[in-house]
């Protein structure tokens, strides 16, 4: 097992709890899926993988505008 694959299991674990926090309405899902979807673009930009690079940044993207986003709202 190389290091990506290890990365690639802790940022998909990282994903999972993500969303379970979330599902507790916790602001701090987005940090974990910040974290989660850096590391897999940096997985998928090894590995060439283009489209899954793309949606990797969106996500990043829109993982941080949810952040900034339910800090303004609540408190």
């Amino acid at each position: 097992m190389d290091y990506f694959e290890i990365i690639g299991y802790i940022s998909g674990a990282m994903a999972i709890v993500g969303v379970v926090l979330n599902n507790y309405r916790l602001r701090a899902c987005f940090l974990l899926w910040l974290v989660s979807n850096a590391a897999s673009a940096i997985i998928h930009a090894h590995g060439g993988i283009w489209s899954l690079l793309w949606r990797d940044v969106v996500f990043f993207v829109l993982a941080f505008h949810g952040w900034f986003t339910w800090g303004r709202n609540n408190g």
